[in-house]
């Protein structure tokens, strides 16, 4: 959770509410009034950094 606190502030944004909220990719994109693509890039770049970070 550390990790994730410490994402920029979108990217954190999707990352919870992917995770912990439950939100589908569609309606992170409408939170944010963004398209689906959107999301799922930033949600995806995210995720590298979250794992690039845990694991060095």
């Amino acid at each position: 959770m550390r990790a994730v606190l410490e994402l920029d502030e979108t990217a954190r944004e999707v990352v919870l509410l992917r995770i912990t909220g439950a939100f589908s990719f569609r309606e992170i994109g409408e939170v944010f009034q963004k398209n689906e693509n959107w999301v799922r890039v930033t949600f995806y770049r995210a995720k590298q950094k979250l794992m690039k970070g845990w694991l060095s």
